[in-house]
C-alpha cells in the first residue's frame, strides 16, 4: 500500500548553469523547514528536473512535482537549501551539475 506523499506542484523554475544554481519555487507549506537539507533529485533521461523530494526521512518532508512521477527515470541524492518555508528550493553546485541546463519541459 503507498503512503500519499506531501505532494505540491513548482510554480516557477530556473537554471543558471554559469553560477551552477537551480531554483524551484512553490507554495510555502513547511514553516520548520529551513537550511541545508537532504534532498532527492527526480530527473528523466534527458536529466530535467522532474521532482524534488525535500528532506524524505522526516516528518517534514517535501516532495515538489514539476512533471509527471512516470517521467522519473532515476534518482541522485543531493543537497538543497530551503528557504521561506519549503517556498524556495535552491540546488548548487554539484547538485545543480546534475541538471540538464536550459529550460524544463514541465513547466509552463
Amino acid at each position: 500500500m503507498n503512503e500519499m506523499l506531501p505532494e505540491q506542484r513548482a510554480s516557477s523554475y530556473a537554471n543558471d548553469p554559469a553560477t551552477s544554481t537551480v531554483i524551484v519555487v512553490t507554495e510555502a507549506t513547511r514553516p520548520n523547514l529551513h537550511g541545508d537539507l537532504a534532498a532527492r533529485l527526480l530527473l528523466d533521461t534527458a536529466s530535467h528536473v522532474v521532482g524534488i523530494d525535500v528532506a524524505p526521512d522526516s516528518p517534514e518532508r517535501l516532495v515538489v512535482m514539476l512533471g509527471p512521477h512516470e517521467k522519473v527515470a532515476r534518482t541522485e541524492d543531493v543537497r538543497a537549501f530551503v528557504e521561506h518555508g519549503g517556498g524556495t528550493l535552491r540546488l548548487q553546485g554539484h547538485a545543480a551539475k546534475l541538471v540538464a541546463p536550459g529550460a524544463n519541459p514541465y513547466v509552463f
